[in-house]
């Protein structure tokens, strides 16, 4: 039996469907164009349970199994045609709420977790520079140690959720050398002196989750807001970024169901030449190279999800998670060029969720680590000298 065959995970799916369909429609096209981001949305997917899951039942959590997490972000994408919506959602969870639940102590918990849970609270995850993103050892980003505290100077840019983040997840140099230990990664208040919001971007797609600079000038963070402790930004970063490939990623499948339908319903109703698209042989192939990539793009995400219900550790399972991030991300991508083809100019226009898929999956090969990044990783832990 699949994963997705058993009853309580397909019941997940259908239930976080249909809270899509009842509480997440609406005109998407203007919300698309806009670049509309709701905090009254952002609050009722807090409600439904979204930001919840794997989080600790005595904070209010819903200790659920992974494959159940990603049955709802399946079920929830392909309901709600908001891609950037869900995206930001998965990011909350996956990069932020994760992170701390592994690596913050028990105060920092109690006092973030639950209003991250409840969406009062908004948090971005400040890794990426202008000069840094797969080469975190060339970081501008500094914290200097000050007594119980910590200076923090630097910029992070092109941050998902950062112009109205609350709080933010920051790394940073602790040392100037280039070395594993050189990075720390601290919880910081926006609200604390020195710190702002800096540029909003414009962006082609997920385009209803605003993305923005987070600045430090001079702020004072104590250590015990340190995740990780000193030195351990990168094992936070694998971790957290492990996470967003395994689950994260599984936003890609409900575009993916949705899309699939809509194409065959097209090739079954479109006529040319008296007869059916889908009778030509370019049609049909589309369809089937479609049908494979939505059926083994679900596939490996169910099998790591099973994995890590299991109880193997996100260390165990790097490899395996860098693959699905990979495979889903290249399959989406070519799934949604189809789909596009298959649609024609119907397909290209604005009004259509069709174009709006395809410009949402364009980044699917970036966040995370890229697909390039990713190649290397798997080559390196398979022994490679890379």
């Amino acid at each position: 039996m699949q994963p997705w065959e058993n009853p309580e995970i397909d019941a997940m799916k259908g239930k976080y469907h249909q809270l899509a369909l009842d509480y997440f429609s609406g005109d998407f096209t203007e919300r698309d164009k806009t670049g509309d981001f709701s905090l009254q949305r952002w609050k009722k997917a807090a409600e439904i349970g979204l930001l919840s899951m794997m989080m600790p039942a005595s904070l209010g959590g819903m200790e659920v199994p992974v494959t159940h997490v990603v049955a709802a972000f399946e079920g929830f994408g392909e309901g709600c045609r908001d891609g950037g919506f869900v995206y930001a959602l998965g990011n909350q969870l996956c990069g932020i709420q994760l992170t701390i639940k592994q690596f913050a102590d028990e105060a920092l918990k109690e006092k973030y977790l639950p209003e991250l849970m409840n969406g009062n609270r908004l948090a971005a995850y400040g890794f990426t520079e202008e000069t840094s993103g797969s080469d975190a050892y060339s970081m501008q980003t500094t914290a200097t140690e000050e007594g119980d505290n910590y200076r923090i100077n630097g910029r992070k840019c092109y941050i998902t959720n950062a112009p109205y983040a609350d709080s933010a997840i920051v790394f940073a140099k602790t040392s100037a050398a280039r070395s594993p230990f050189s990075l720390t990664a601290f919880l910081v208040d926006m609200n604390n002196e020195g710190a702002s919001h800096g540029r909003e971007f414009e962006k082609i797609g997920l385009r209803t989750v605003r993305m923005g600079e987070l600045v430090f000038d001079n702020v004072l963070v104590p250590k015990s807001n340190i995740l990780g402790g000193k030195g351990g930004g990168l094992r936070v970063l694998a971790e957290s970024t492990g996470w967003e490939r395994a689950v994260l990623i599984s936003s890609a499948l409900g575009p993916m169901n949705r899309g699939l339908k809509a194409c065959i319903e097209r090739a079954k109703t479109r006529n040319q030449f008296d007869k059916p698209i889908g009778a030509y042989q370019q049609i049909s192939s589309k369809i089937a190279d479609m049908v494979m990539r939505q059926r083994l793009s679900r596939q490996v995400i169910y099998d790591l999800a099973s994995k890590l219900s299991s109880g193997k550790s996100m260390h165990t399972c790097a490899q395996d998670a860098a693959i699905a991030k990979l495979f889903v991300s290249d399959n989406f991508i070519r799934f949604e060029m189809d789909a596009m083809q298959i649609f024609g100019v119907r397909g290209y226009l604005l009004e259509s969720f069709i174009n709006r898929d395809l410009r949402d999956s364009l980044s699917f090969n970036i966040w995370s680590g890229t697909s390039e990044t990713l190649r290397n990783t798997i080559a390196k832990l398979e022994g490679l000298p890379v």
